[in-house]
């Protein structure tokens, strides 16, 4: 049996907590799809970059709600009740540790990570570093003007929705960089770069790490759970 089969079968008891031991060498992402079942760890068009938890992330995932699930990975009330309003449905996605370069979520890794992915914005990501780590998205979407939340539930059909095409027609600056980052890889409002996700309430959540997107097929000991999400009530 493979460590994804014993973890699986672990967290379909629902115990408080799962064993390291029956976590060591799983990885995994929670995947939205209009789909029946995923086919990519992120599916939006364009994306290159995801992030995923490793083993300890896993285990703190035991005994938690489904929804309780997607709070914790960083993702916030109102952007998983407007999905499930488009039809989509939630699926955890649990693997072996994945060939190639997995690193830690922190701004430098995943710039890094994001610049080998979409070359041709390599020298903008490079030259907006620093800032990009020093100023707040509120610093970021106050420079904008408008909200990037309402912008990216326009979609790409919005001229300020940032695509990378875009971008490399843009003036480059920081928030032009952000604006990209936002839409194309998902470093939402809650993406710190230190390494963890964050809740929408200000909580530190679990440890995360960045790598290529990639088909879930090819991914060693892959196994798919559906999620079930109930929102709260009043969402």
């Amino acid at each position: 049996m493979t460590s994804t089969d014993s973890f699986v079968r672990a967290l379909k008891r629902k115990p408080d907590k799962v064993l390291p031991s029956t976590a060591r060498g799983c990885y995994g992402r929670l995947v939205r799809t209009l789909l029946p079942t995923p086919l990519l760890l992120a599916e939006e068009t364009g994306r290159r970059v995801v992030m995923v938890m490793g083993p300890a992330a896993l285990r703190s995932l035991a005994g938690k709600s489904p929804y309780e699930m997607v709070v914790q990975v960083g993702h916030t009330q109102e952007y998983i009740a407007l999905k499930l309003s488009q039809g989509y449905k939630y699926h955890l996605v649990i693997f072996n540790r994945p060939d190639g370069e997995l690193r830690l979520a922190t701004w430098r890794n995943t710039l890094a990570i994001v610049a080998s992915e979409y070359p041709q914005a390599a020298g903008m990501l490079t030259a907006a570093s620093r800032e990009l780590k020093a100023t707040s998205f509120a610093q970021f979407e106050k420079q904008a003007g408008f909200s990037l939340a309402e912008v990216d539930q326009n979609g790409s059909s919005d001229e300020r929705y940032m695509t990378l095409d875009r971008l490399l027609k843009s003036d480059g600056s920081t928030l032009s960089v952000r604006r990209f980052l936002y839409h194309v890889t998902r470093l939402t409002e809650l993406y710190s770069g230190d390494g963890y996700t964050w809740t929408h309430d200000g909580r530190r959540g679990v440890r995360e790490y960045v790598l290529a997107n990639r088909a879930i097929s090819e991914l060693k000991g892959s196994r798919v759970l559906e999620l079930e999400i109930a929102l709260p009530r009043g969402q």
